[in-house]
């Protein structure tokens, strides 16, 4: 061989030997990262390509996959899907998942380690992969009266707003709802165009039907937060003395005035209530009461009060992630700290936290974790694991807990709370009407628990600009209500 032909030969294996390097590099180091790249289509493809897991609650499917024509095999279906839209999200050509689709993708998709068997087996009897399925907790009777109530509030107009049930026992979700809502089946269509028209359409309403109220949005809690000022109280004491609910609270009639600014804190409509107990400023949602109690505590122990409850720490995950509800740091000024007693100022909470607030007292002072997911099914149906309750926070005592429950049946029983009350049914609550800047209707929440002596569901319910008079805004009139529904939907369906 001469020498010219000798290096193009050398300089062709070499060629070869970079191909060679390089095809597997790209097929096994690399192999992952294509695999899992959002703009690979073959992934979309096989994700069609098989039947997807059920999404099921009281024992009926809420989220199937039907045969479908073209290059897509399957496509998902949502019964009902406005009305667990926020549960189950959607499975989307082209805008992927969310929520329960999303965070139990591998089970539904059939692709979970736990079901390789079972997909190894169907494989060899040539019938095929699929996925496995998930039962969630929610009670479809509440579900539907929640998802009711909002819907009726608004008189006639759409409202923003939310219901979040659980068990307070267990933490299992009962419900969870948002207004408005939207149609899943609209984002899972196969047809593009109709997809994209119905992505955009959401994208573009401004009462953003696809945000999830319960779980990603803080809200000012209004006076729903005295149960932790309250609690405050209980703990901390007030002018070196022990507080109970038959505590009297020495305080402004109905005007409280502040040493460092001209400003002031009044009782709604300017009613007088100063100077009385505890349990009586709770009933009647004294502000004056509620404001002097926050400057007696502090800023710093209202702090550390609403931390020990999940103000300020990361939010649970169910297992879509609650963002996190929020107390005010480091207050030094007093109108800043009595507002903030009252629930508003820069206190912040989710609707989710409002019904772990309600459930923490109707569970003897013991938070237990939330949660969606009930149960993981294989392919066949059978159970591969079951949630197990945990506790997540111990707040408080038994002992005060169940004086927070009396101040809580007192409200309903003989204060803003009156339009919850069930006949053979005692119900603990409390109001709250937060106020919001100029322009803007005051938001309206109900917070509750029932049966008072056995709880067997908490309840929290958050009305947002429904559109009438503001004055007509109070959470005992709109919010109320939709509680007592869902607690007679939840106390029905277990008999």
């Amino acid at each position: 061989m001469n020498r010219p032909i000798k290096k193009v030969a050398i300089f062709c294996l070499a060629l070869f030997a970079a191909l060679f390097v390089n095809a597997n590099y790209i097929q096994f180091v690399n192999a992952s990262s294509y695999s899992s790249h959002p703009d690979n289509r073959r992934n979309l493809i096989y994700a069609f390509q098989n039947p997807r897991g059920q999404i099921i609650v009281d024992g009926k499917p809420i989220a199937t996959s039907t045969p479908s024509s073209g290059i897509l095999k399957y496509q998902r279906q949502y019964t009902n899907g406005p009305l667990y839209a926020q549960a189950t999200g959607y499975f989307s050509v082209n805008f992927g998942s969310t929520s329960i689709e999303h965070y139990e993708n591998s089970l539904l998709q059939g692709t979970d380690a736990r079901l390789a068997t079972q997909q190894f087996l169907n494989t060899i009897e040539n019938k095929g992969k699929s996925g496995g399925s998930v039962v969630l907790t929610l009670n479809a009777a509440a579900q539907q009266a929640a998802y009711n109530g909002l819907s009726k509030a608004g008189g006639g107009k759409e409202i923003e707003g939310a219901v979040v049930a659980l068990d307070p026992k267990t933490g299992a979700l009962l419900a969870l709802v948002s207004a408005p809502s939207f149609d899943p089946n609209s984002l899972a269509t196969h047809d593009t165009k109709a997809e994209a028209s119905a992505a955009n359409a959401l994208k573009s309403d401004p009462l953003q039907p696809n945000l999830d109220r319960a779980l990603s949005q803080t809200y000012p809690p209004g006076s729903t937060f005295k149960i932790i000022t309250s609690a405050a109280a209980m703990d901390n004491g007030i002018n070196g003395q022990p507080v109970d609910e038959n505590t009297v609270i020495p305080s402004p009639l109905n005007v409280l005035t502040f040493k460092d600014t001209t400003a002031s804190l009044s009782n709604d409509a300017g009613e007088t209530c100063g100077n009385t107990t505890l349990i009586q400023a709770f009933t009647l949602s004294c502000n004056t009461v509620y404001g002097t109690v926050g400057l007696d505590v502090g800023g710093a122990k209202l702090q550390a009060e609403a931390e020990k409850w999940g103000f300020n720490q990361t939010g649970p995950s169910v297992p879509m992630n609650a963002v996190t509800s929020a107390f005010p740091k480091n207050l030094t000024f007093d109108a800043s700290v009595a507002q903030s007693a009252i629930g508003q100022f820069n206190v912040r909470m989710t609707p989710l936290q409002g019904a772990m607030m309600a459930a923490t007292v109707a569970n003897g002072g013991v938070t237990m974790a939330p949660y969606l997911v009930k149960q993981e099914l294989d392919t066949k149906g059978n159970v591969i694991s079951t949630t197990e309750p945990k506790q997540l926070y111990n707040p408080i005592t038994s002992q005060q807990a169940g004086q927070l429950k009396d101040m809580m049946v007192s409200v309903v029983q003989n204060g803003t709370g009156t339009a919850a009350q069930i006949n053979g049914v005692q119900v603990a609550g409390k109001t709250g009407t937060a106020q919001r800047g100029t322009g803007q209707n005051a938001l309206a929440w109900f917070v509750s628990f029932a049966p008072a002596d056995n709880p067997k569901v908490a309840v929290a319910v958050l009305v947002q600009d429904n559109n009438p008079n503001a004055g007509d805004v109070y959470g005992g009139t709109l919010a109320a209500p939709i509680a007592k529904d869902v607690i007679q939907a939840v106390l029905g369906s277990q008999r």
